[in-house]
């Protein structure tokens, strides 16, 4: 059985049931909320949502209960019902499990790639085991006969995030473009963000719409592979994309970033093309290697490779043994010996009644796990000198959290390269007052900018989740 989670408004995507039908899997509908970060967990909303999944479980009755990304709610039902739960979620920053996190994850877990089954794993100390993910053509996919044999056609699939880098592959279709090559680039995956609108925006102002196409979300993404002659992966951040496992299926070669699990599987000059990098340079680099290899008659040899690499690792029934051996060794396995849903709420109670939390916010009743944790840090090192990165939107909300965590009286300011003065009557502070500060948080939303404060605060040897926590917590490094 499979449940769909529902929206606020107990919606969800359609695909879902599509999906469903087609395969056959009874589904009901649920509300619930996720993580995809051990910072992130909404504790309030998993604690409101807690009666309801133990209900669903419970009416049930399976012998194991399978969730994607982190779920709280799932967990602590599951533990009173003396249920088995296994957790699957994969990208995450190894600064994550400096903070000693209270015991609400499954202690079982699976990932795609090694690195991060290990990372996990490690990271909680829990059980994990690295499972490859499994595909199945499911249409055969036959080649078109091309009119014009020297135009490139090339895909490039996912949901547009920055962490996907999708701008850096329609610069190099601008370089393409420039140098007189006939590439054609088209783009399968939800397009409608801001990043999206920022790709869109480079399209429009360097002339390239007849060169790049946005197709958005589609359901016959095989129908796109019989036309393709490459794929091109530029992800800063992933675990193992099931993009390349449908790619390499369908016969159509690979051009990707070294990016965490890949290089597991995936070789250089062996089953695939692999960029030195993650920008448009390094994409053109690789793509003049490509036309050597098919100018030369040898990309047939990388796409033989690939296809033997696929049945080696990801065919439904390799896949499906090694998911049933897991299962299989998780019911023998499991002991019920954990906190559960009781203890959690009482420590949150307890946390709660101490803090002044009318009129919060949204956000950051959101954050109240993270701000719990952070708090028992605060009470142990005492800091003496606070400061909050970033004067805007989310700095506003973390001067909050400040006097949530008793840290207002040691608040000496803010930092922001774009402004000067004061804001919130408290002064903008230059960057090297860092030098003397003991617990900083990071308030900024463009993703570019954090990476680059994060950088800057470990060269001066600030450690995350230790001395300095972000506003925004989400797998953005690896």
């Amino acid at each position: 059985m499979v449940v769909i989670p529902n929206d606020k408004d107990q919606k969800h995507a359609l695909e879902y049931d599509v999906l469903c039908r087609e395969y056959g899997i009874c589904a009901v509908t649920a509300q619930y909320s996720i993580s995809t970060c051990t910072e992130g967990i909404d504790i309030l909303s998993s604690i409101e949502q807690y009666d309801k999944i133990y209900d669903l479980i419970k009416k049930e009755g399976p012998d194991l209960v399978c969730s994607a990304q982190i779920n709280v709610a799932v967990e602590m039902a599951a533990r009173e019902l003396k249920i088995p739960h296994l957790m699957n979620i994969y990208q995450t920053d190894q600064d994550s499990f400096r903070i000693k996190w209270l015991d609400v994850y499954p202690h079982y877990h699976s990932a795609d790639s090694e690195l991060f089954s290990e990372m996990w794993g490690k990271g909680l100390h829990i059980h994990s085991k690295c499972i490859r993910v499994a595909y199945e053509n499911r249409k055969q996919v036959i080649r078109r006969e091309k009119e014009n044999k020297d135009l490139i056609h090339i895909l490039s699939i996912g949901a547009f995030y920055e962490r996907k880098n999708q701008l850096e592959v329609i610069k190099f279709i601008l370089k393409c473009k420039n140098d007189g090559m006939q590439v054609r680039l088209v783009f399968l995956g939800n397009d409608s963000s801001v990043y999206g609108d920022i790709c869109k925006q480079f399209v429009r102002e360097n002339e390239l719409e007849e060169y790049v196409k946005f197709k958005g979300f589609v359901h016959n993404v095989e129908d796109y592979f019989c036309n393709a002659d490459l794929m091109i992966l530029a992800s800063k951040v992933e675990s193992y994309p099931g993009v390349i496992v449908e790619s390499i299926a369908n016969h159509v070669p690979v051009l990707t970033t070294p990016v965490a699990g890949v290089p597991e599987l995936m070789k250089d000059g062996y089953n695939c093309l692999a960029l030195q990098g993650y920008e448009s340079d390094d994409i053109y680099a690789a793509f003049k290697r490509y036309m050597v290899f098919r100018n030369e008659n040898k990309i047939q040899d990388i796409i033989r490779n690939a296809d033997t690499t696929f049945k080696e690792n990801h065919t439904c029934a390799i896949v499906g043994n090694k998911l049933e051996d897991y299962y299989t060794w998780i019911l023998q396995d499991y002991k019920s010996r954990y906190i559960c849903k009781k203890e959690i709420k009482k420590l949150f109670n307890e946390f709660l009644e101490n803090k002044i939390l009318n009129g919060a916010d949204s956000y950051t009743k959101c954050n109240i796990w993270f701000l719990y944790h952070i708090d028992r840090i605060v009470k142990q090192k005492k800091p003496q000198k606070v400061i909050i990165w970033g004067a805007g939107y989310f700095g506003k909300i973390v001067l909050e959290w400040l006097t949530i965590i008793n840290c207002i009286k040691q608040f000496a300011g803010f930092i922001d390269v774009k402004k000067k003065g004061e804001y919130l009557t408290y002064p903008i502070l230059d960057q090297e007052e860092i030098e003397n500060c003991d617990l900083l948080f990071v308030a900024v939303s463009d993703l570019n900018s954090r990476l680059d404060i994060m950088k800057y605060l470990e060269e001066h040897g600030m450690k995350r989740n230790e001395t300095y926590f972000m506003a925004i917590n989400s797998p953005i490094r690896i």
